[in-house]
């Protein structure tokens, strides 16, 4: 749009690029730029320390999330990963393989004397004792190892007891797990939004929407660290310009991530100015001859139309 509006005018131009919007729209106040031009949201707030020019698309926050959340088909796989793939999981089963075996070693110590089903060889017999382990703490019970000593007996007895306990455990653990994978997954509209893991970038229009309904959420300096955060599992959505979201969503993001919901908090983005600029008038004339001879159409329709498909 930009390279269209400096043609029109017959200005020669260079870009300056900064981290920020914040960054943007201080490099603009300060006279340091003449125009800044991206996604930016006219706000009132924003008013105050720039000028802006006509607005030139109409747009909104949306959201951001993993491919599959929340779809029939992928979403139990989704949440079985996250599951297994979470720490509190993990150590569980950690730790329950470490006391199996350490237990079956208990019973090949006392049962090798005594009890040919235990071999006194120490490879061959500890798998005996895991094994005995494992189908005593699963209630399984085959039958065709038993514990034949009297300290082995009772320490079979004292396994039961506490298997019945580390089963209780862990079935509570995948419980509380899949509830919580569910309850992260369904993520429709930003009604939804209360509760979740949200990611956004700091001092834009999105975190002030969150911040204006108190809805927790993790500042970011660029959107990219968001994108991170949301595909590393350390948060569940993310929330941000559409156009944004929409253009990784379709490009360096396609296949991991998708755009969820529809538009909502619907803004505007111009072209900002320092305050009084001789510029604003050119270029907001040059905008809308744009518009109006159908270039702006075009513009739009090969870097949007696709990406919101």
């Amino acid at each position: 749009l930009w390279q269209e509006i400096a043609a029109r005018l017959g200005r020669d131009y260079e870009y300056i690029y900064v981290d920020t919007i914040a960054e943007q729209l201080a490099t603009v106040a300060a006279g340091d730029a003449d125009i800044a031009i991206t996604g930016i949201s006219i706000t009132k707030a924003r008013e105050e320390i720039v000028d802006f020019s006509l607005p030139y698309y109409r747009a909104g926050l949306q959201m951001l999330t993993r491919a599959g959340d929340g779809s029939h088909w992928s979403a139990p796989l989704a949440m079985l990963q996250s599951m297994v793939l979470s720490p509190e999981f993990t150590s569980i089963v950690g730790g329950l393989a470490l006391v199996i075996i350490f237990v079956g070693h208990l019973f090949w110590l006392i049962e090798r004397w005594r009890n040919p089903d235990f071999p006194r060889s120490y490879l061959p017999g500890v798998w005996e004792g895991v094994w005995y382990t494992i189908v005593t703490l699963v209630t399984v019970g085959y039958g065709d190892r038993t514990a034949k000593s009297v300290p082995g007996r009772l320490l079979a007895i004292l396994w039961m007891f506490i298997s019945l306990f580390l089963v209780a455990n862990l079935t509570a653990n995948i419980t509380s797990q899949l509830t919580l994978s569910q309850f992260y997954g369904s993520i429709r509209s930003e009604a939804d939004l209360p509760g979740k893991r949200i990611a956004t970038v700091a001092n834009s229009t999105a975190a002030q929407y969150l911040a204006d309904r108190r809805i927790a959420f993790a500042n970011v300096e660029a959107i990219e660290g968001a994108y991170d955060l949301l595909e590393r599992n350390v948060v569940d959505v993310v929330v941000y310009d559409a156009p944004v979201l929409l253009y990784y969503a379709h490009g360096d993001g396609l296949g991991r991530v998708q755009v969820t919901g529809d538009l909502f908090e619907l803004q505007q983005y111009g072209i900002a100015f320092p305050a009084h600029s001789t510029n604003r008038e050119p270029v907001n004339r040059a905008l809308l001859e744009i518009i109006e001879d159908g270039t702006y159409d075009r513009i739009y329709g090969r870097w949007f139309d696709a990406a919101q498909e």
